[in-house]
């Protein structure tokens, strides 16, 4: 036990004024009487004639003495230890990032066992006492506001899953703060194994700005510690790079032991499915090692390292990365516009090469073709296709639109990256009828002018004006669009941030469809709908593939030094000071002097029911 107010014990000290009245004689006045027969007692006392009296045992005295003690001990706020949460408002805090996923000695993880402080918390709610649940991970979430009831605390807790996003707990504490703002007893209680961290100037913030709702006490940050070892290694980074003057590229990986004994353990490389390489790693303890993969496939693709080891953390023991091709994009061109030759040849990503007209002329050694006011080629090969004539089963003419204007452009689709269709002039514009897999992406008012599509076999891309009867080649985006769509129809359009990511990071998917269908690594499918021809998806919390039906994979690593350091911290340091753990234990002080002012209230009727009983 210890007292928030010891000085308030210095009102004990109206004790000795209570016994210098009980030591005090009473001063009689002299009065002559015949006889003092009747007066033997009083003539008793009158002997005495001293100032004080000799203190005797007194019921009322001892009485009033404990009432006094226990209004003093009220006044000075003793507190108690104890596995409840603190009297008033309290803010609880649970960290659900990557490294509360590590199993320590018994077979669940620490995020299991934060949950289960956090129900032993709850279930020692006081009738007035009221909680909140946060989860902290990549973002916050607010599982349950203040409330006192138990059952949707404990609902709440439940709520909270595992997760492979790293996080702080800045957040955390920012929004701590928020609700603490409006509470007369607020604290907070975090529940981590430190491994998160927490940033210094949101818990400085935090106990600023709560000494200014109550600058008369002091808010209590408490740090449960949860985990108790460190047996993990896993891979903190991974990059490539393209070689000078090449076509080779090389892959770099960083793997660290954080545990106290050496390793031995196999690593795997393999790009889109196919085992490239393959070798046996010799790791010390608290040590770690940089490999190097060269000699990598040119085509690129999804890049896979995998550790065949046994630890307390398994989502860094895989990570991925998206290799882009580091061949040029061969393409054919059938026509003889100059403007198209030589914005083809500007290009050093593209090797362009002239052919016939016929499809005789299509080589399996091209990845893509161009064609210009000549025929779609009967082949499954992607295709730009410049103001086509009509084709049986494709499209056909059905008028013209004199001098168009550009009203709407599909901002999300591939083609139309980095482009602007705003100064564009076009003389005419055939109006075409076109199969329903070609989309428009560039309109004026009803009439495309742009289309892009895949019909299953191949992706198509279809300028429909004559180049000859626009400014397009004139201006600067001709280059631009010729790029974005050569790399549309050879699939090399997903930016590498957009195939592989890291868990927690939005991501997005292109699709024609209304909504996504994305197959998570844990095997759960959700459908997210689409925008403008996008989806932004967010719940990238799991390390693993990422299946999008009928669209691109892509993945998603950890990635992160922190949480793969699994190693519970003793304390938690803040610009305010050193927040200290219990090491899955929570013990908290209650403040009791309610109970001893009403102890003390019930003494003070029994003082009064004596005295009166006395002067009865």
């Amino acid at each position: 036990m210890r007292l928030l107010s010891s000085s308030s014990l210095w009102w004990l000290l109206l004790g000795a004024t209570i016994v210098f009245f009980y030591l005090l004689k009473l001063k009689r006045k002299r009065t002559v009487v015949p006889s003092i027969l009747l007066w033997k007692q009083a003539i008793e006392e009158f002997e005495a004639n001293a100032p004080f009296k000799k203190l005797r045992r007194s019921f009322l005295l001892l009485v009033q003495l404990l009432a006094l003690a226990a209004l003093g001990f009220a006044l000075a706020r003793p507190v108690v230890v104890t596995r409840a949460l603190a009297s008033g408002s309290t803010v609880i805090i649970i960290d659900s990032t990557a490294s509360m996923r590590a199993r320590d000695e018994d077979a669940g993880s620490r995020l299991d066992r934060a949950k289960q402080l956090a129900r032993e918390m709850i279930d020692g709610l006081a009738g007035s006492d009221r909680a909140a649940i946060i989860e902290s991970s990549s973002r916050v979430t607010v599982r349950s506001p203040l409330t006192s009831d138990r059952a949707a605390l404990a609902h709440a807790i439940d709520d909270i899953q595992e997760t492979d996003a790293p996080g702080v707990l800045g957040d955390a504490l920012r929004l701590a703060e928020q609700i603490a703002k409006s509470e007369r007893d607020a604290s907070v209680v975090i529940i981590s194994d430190g491994g998160s961290g927490i940033a210094m100037e949101a818990q400085s913030s935090l106990e600023l700005s709560l000494r200014a709702v109550s600058p008369s006490r002091e808010t209590s940050i408490r740090f449960v510690r949860a985990g108790s070892r460190a047996d993990n290694l896993g891979i903190i980074a991974m990059n490539s790079r393209q070689l000078s003057g090449s076509t080779r590229r090389e892959m770099f990986a960083s793997i660290a032991n954080f545990g106290d004994r050496p390793r031995a353990f196999a690593a795997e490389l393999k790009i889109e499915g196919n085992l490239v390489d393959a070798r046996t790693i010799n790791l010390d303890s608290n040590d770690r090692s940089a490999l190097v993969f060269d000699s990598l496939p040119g085509e690129g693709g999804l890049a896979e390292l995998r550790l065949d080891v046994e630890d307390d953390l398994a989502s860094d023991n895989v990570a991925y990365a998206f290799l882009p091709s580091a061949q040029r994009v061969r393409v054919g061109v059938a026509g003889e516009n100059p403007f198209l030759i030589e914005a083809l040849a500007a290009n050093s990503d593209i090797s362009a090469s002239t052919i016939g007209a016929t499809a005789a002329s299509i080589s399996s050694e091209f990845d893509c073709f161009v064609s210009e006011g000549l025929g779609a080629f009967e082949a499954t090969r992607p295709m730009l296709l410049i103001n086509p004539p009509d084709a049986a089963g494709l499209w056909r003419t059905t008028g013209q639109h004199e001098r168009p204007e550009i009203t709407s452009v599909e901002r999300s689709h591939p083609v139309n990256s980095f482009l602007s269709y705003s100064d564009l002039h076009i003389e005419s514009v055939p109006r075409r009828e076109v199969p329903s897999w070609l989309k428009p992406i560039v309109s004026a008012g009803n009439d495309p002018v742009i289309w892009a599509g895949d019909d299953g076999r191949r992706r198509v891309v279809m300028i429909g004006f004559d180049l000859a009867r626009s400014d397009l080649p004139l201006k600067v985006e001709f280059p631009i669009l010729l790029a974005n769509s050569l790399s549309w129809l050879a699939k090399r359009d997903a930016p590498s941030m957009e195939r592989a990511v890291r868990t927690g990071q939005p991501t997005t998917v292109h699709t024609q469809a209304p909504a996504a269908a994305i197959t998570t690594p844990g095997g759960d499918t959700r459908e997210v709908a689409a925008r403008d021809g996008s989806v932004v998806f967010a719940d990238t919390l799991r390390a693993g593939k990422y299946e999008v039906k009928g669209g691109t994979t892509f993945a998603a690593s950890l990635l992160s030094e922190a949480e793969s350091n699994t190693s519970p911290r003793d304390s938690i340091q803040t610009r305010a000071g050193e927040v200290r753990g219990q090491a899955e234990t929570f013990q908290t002080e209650r403040e009791t002097w309610r109970w001893i002012g009403l102890f003390a209230l019930a003494v003070l009727m029994v003082e009064w029911w004596a005295y009166h009983k006395r002067i009865a």
